[in-house]
């Protein structure tokens, strides 16, 4: 599956996931509002039924204004005068947090009360009861059930999202330490291949080099340096195999002789330079490993060249932290690729594995506790890698 269609899977999720929580929140809302009209209706037969017995005689029959009454057990009813003032009140809880703590008198409740009425006169939740000679008012307010309901949705979507962070956060952790062993697994394998051959290799070059013949001894001294070469790699993929130890060491060496190292065996047509500092600039790091990150990106500049005449350049300086800036001239990397390139398996060449730079990754931040990212790259005009340590 490859990074494209990954990206795509996960823009289909998250608009699916948005939709789902938008039919949600609709369908919560409209239940909501369905329950509060109902309630409405209720107050406006409570209030019927609260006129009537008022103005009743004595001698009717008010049994079932009465039944009316007496059946709303959920829903807040304030009596007021007409000037506002509150003369009762029914089905009403007054927070604990509304006295700081301290036991209600009479006056604590009446100010409560009291402070309720314009949110009701705003909401229009009141009905007007006329007599005579005077005006009665009837305010009403959602029920404790309804209040809950309007925020319970957005708990639940709250509790759903916690408990998919949680359970995304177990698949990342299980992911990583997947990732981890394959690649330690690897790395102990491959350098496990290459020590038996490279040792084998090592007593024919013995033989090569105690040869009488000078032509012998020439082609020993020259398969010696690529034999040490390949005792490095096998050095190098052991160290990712366990756990490398850092030691300070200065990096202007080390950049220096990846530098010397590279220049001599590319094209003549590819110029490597380095600005370093004059004073020693160390850090602590594991030498084979770090030498193999500058390696591994002057590769990749190497192999993205597409002018006759090739520029990489290599700078160490002493920011806030210690940076080093990989600089080619090549063909450059489209903007929606500046992370993708780190994932293994990516990979614009016909052949090769795409992971030269996802172990150059792993070895900057899961080794050196660093930081490695694209700094700078124009289509045509060339790549900046930038490592922070």
């Amino acid at each position: 599956m490859n990074q494209h269609f990954k990206n795509s899977l996960q823009w289909v999720f998250l608009i699916f996931s948005i939709i789902l929580i938008g039919l949600f929140l609709y369908f919560s809302n409209g239940l909501v509002k369905s329950l509060g009209k109902e309630e409405t209706e209720k107050m406006e037969l409570w209030a019927d039924a609260y006129q009537q017995l008022i103005r009743a005689d004595t001698a009717m029959d008010m049994s079932m204004q009465w039944e009316v009454i007496r059946n709303n057990k959920t829903i807040p009813v304030f009596y007021t005068e007409q000037d506002g003032t509150v003369i009762g009140h029914e089905n009403v809880q007054i927070p604990f947090s509304y006295s700081f703590g301290r036991d209600m008198d009479a006056a604590d409740t009446v100010e409560y009360l009291q402070s309720i009425i314009p949110m009701l006169v705003e909401k229009k939740n009141y009905f007007e009861i006329e007599m005579d000679n005077w005006k009665q008012y009837l305010y009403y307010d959602e029920s404790i059930l309804l209040q809950q309901l309007h925020y319970y949705p957005y708990v639940q979507l709250m509790a759903v999202i916690v408990l998919l962070m949680l359970f995304y956060y177990m698949l990342l952790s299980t992911k990583h330490s997947e990732q981890n062993r394959v690649w330690v697994g690897l790395s102990k394998e491959t350098a496990h291949q290459l020590g038996t051959p490279i040792q084998s290799l090592m007593g024919w070059v013995e033989l090569l080099k105690n040869s009488e013949s000078k032509e012998a001894n020439e082609v020993g001294e020259e398969m010696d340096k690529d034999v040490q070469r390949l005792r490095i790699v096998a050095d190098r993929f052991s160290k990712i195999g366990s756990d490398p130890v850092l030691e300070k060491s200065d990096l202007r060496q080390i950049i220096s002789s990846v530098a010397e190292y590279m220049q001599k065996r590319t094209s003549q047509n590819i110029n490597i330079t380095t600005s370093l500092p004059e004073e020693p600039l160390s850090a602590y790091v594991c030498p084979p490993l770090f030498a193999w990150v500058v390696e591994n990106l002057c590769k990749n500049a190497i192999d993205a060249q597409d002018k006759p005449k090739e520029q990489i350049h290599i700078l160490l300086k002493q920011e806030e932290k210690i940076v080093i800036e990989v600089v080619d001239n090549g063909k450059g990397i489209a903007k929606n690729r500046w992370k993708t390139i780190f994932f293994p398996g990516y990979t614009t060449k016909k052949r090769g594995w795409g992971l030269g730079l996802a172990l150059v990754k792993r070895i900057v931040e899961e080794y050196h506790h660093g930081r490695i990212f694209v700094k700078s790259s124009t289509i045509g005009q060339g790549t900046t890698f930038r490592i922070e340590l």
